[in-house]
């Protein structure tokens, strides 16, 4: 199995909330999210002190919209990661298809995603999943293998292949094992 591409891997199944997690927490998806959530609260938070350094008074509304925004930057990324799998986990089993094409994900006979192999970016590996990760126009897409689904010895050599594939792949700290 020297390249992905003149081969077929298929399996079905479910992710589980650990697996989800994981697989954002590789690829980062809600840090910048988060950063700029608390940038825009510093920021506010110092333009309303401003006034008072000159003897003015404090624009309290401008605190108190800096304090509204320090609690979204904590609050925000998990309920949106619950919410994902929670949509994700209502589309129930999915069956994936790596061929020559790329990714193709399903439900059925319904079609749910198609990833060609040119709008790849970035791999990740984790200890328990594969995450590839691509944009399709304006829509990012995040395609999570999890490792206890590749059952047949021509599919556990996945990572190998993608590591050879032409997007990059990241070697960061988070995609370590735990």
């Amino acid at each position: 199995m020297d390249d992905i591409r003149r081969t077929t891997i298929s399996f079905s199944g479910l992710l589980t909330r650990e697996e989800f997690d994981e697989a954002l927490t590789a690829t980062g998806l809600f840090r910048r999210l988060r950063w700029l959530i608390v940038v825009a609260a510093v920021l506010l938070a110092a333009l309303s002190l401003t006034p008072s350094v000159h003897g003015g008074p404090i624009n309290v509304g401008l605190l108190m919209l800096a304090l509204v925004y320090g609690a979204l930057g904590v609050s925000l990324p998990p309920l949106l990661a619950g919410r994902m799998f929670r949509a994700d986990q209502a589309t129930g089993e999915k069956q994936a298809v790596v061929d020559e094409a790329g990714f193709v994900v399903s439900r059925g006979s319904e079609e749910l995603l198609r990833m060609p192999w040119r709008t790849m970016h970035r791999s990740y590996e984790t200890e328990r999943v594969y995450v590839v990760t691509g944009r399709l126009g304006w829509k990012a897409n995040l395609f999570i293998v999890p490792k206890r689904l590749l059952t047949r010895t021509g599919e556990t050599e996945l990572m190998g292949v993608l590591r050879e594939a032409p997007f990059r792949r990241s070697n960061g700290r988070r995609t370590q094992g735990r």
